[in-house]
């Protein structure tokens, strides 16, 4: 957020950048000043720049700009994963492309001062790693998973605000049924079309060897996680997961190299 109002980008604009309202801007904002000790953001953003003359860049930084744009290329060991963007309640309030080798650290001999750490290590680290991983398979995964993500994203939200209206029944002793059908029925129809897409995808995903039957099968525990009248209403790993499918399974088949990427770089 600092690195965006240091190009003297308004809350709003910031906001749009982040897929957040100006509200939780603002509020995340007010957290940092408390974390660094600064009263505005004119102090903040001092503080940001002085930071970076004095602390050389760490070699496993990631290079690119974030959040990614639909559809980046660029790094050639980029695996997209779509993650929720949190208001000031921790509620979801919008999605943005991330890559599944991106992490936070803290920069040597600072206290507030992170940065976005790519775990498979420096460019050649990067590349090491996409050649293993086949190229063309990386390209191919994520713009399957861009295709679905319209689709999984919103039925995520739709289940979660559902499953809050079947909480809130049993909370106010009232019948829960109404809400879980609606829910089943939510479920069923977002199967059907994730079955109907893999199946038109049948060929490519076993070109690339891309599990079927498991995306499938996640899907449904993690739907009977949610539909359970005893689970929690909040945001959680079961909506993640759902949200994110089937990234979650495919991307297990490419975990192996990318542990033995992350051994090398240490």
């Amino acid at each position: 957020m600092l690195e965006l109002a240091s190009i003297e980008l308004s809350d709003d604009e910031i906001a749009a950048r982040l897929n957040l309202s100006p509200r939780s801007i603002r509020f995340q904002l007010e957290r940092i000043f408390g974390m660094l000790g600064v009263r505005n953001r004119s102090e903040a953003i001092a503080t940001l720049m002085d930071s970076k003359r004095r602390a050389p860049r760490p070699i496993d930084e990631c290079p690119y700009p974030k959040p990614f744009p639909a559809n980046f290329e660029e790094c050639p060991a980029y695996q997209a994963l779509q993650v929720v963007t949190p208001d000031e309640r921790s509620r979801p309030a919008g999605r943005i492309w991330t890559c599944r080798h991106l992490e936070g650290r803290l920069m040597a001999k600072t206290r507030h001062r992170w940065y976005g750490a790519c775990v498979l290590g420096d460019t050649a680290g990067r590349k090491r790693w996409a050649e293993r991983a086949g190229p063309d398979r990386l390209r191919t995964l994520n713009h399957l998973l861009h295709e679905l993500a319209p689709v999984t994203a919103s039925f995520a939200q739709r289940l979660w605000e559902l499953k809050g209206d079947q909480v809130r029944a049993l909370e106010q002793k009232q019948d829960p049924k109404p809400a879980t059908l609606l829910m089943e029925s939510v479920a069923a129809r977002f199967l059907g079309d994730i079955e109907a897409f893999l199946d038109r995808r049948r060929r490519l995903l076993e070109q690339n060897q891309l599990a079927i039957d498991e995306c499938l099968n996640l899907a449904r525990r993690q739907i009977d996680r949610v539909l359970d009248p005893g689970s929690p209403a909040e945001w959680d790993n079961r909506f993640d997961v759902l949200m994110r499918l089937p990234e979650d399974v495919w991307s297990a088949s490419l975990l192996k190299s990318r542990e033995s990427a992350i051994q090398a770089a240490r």
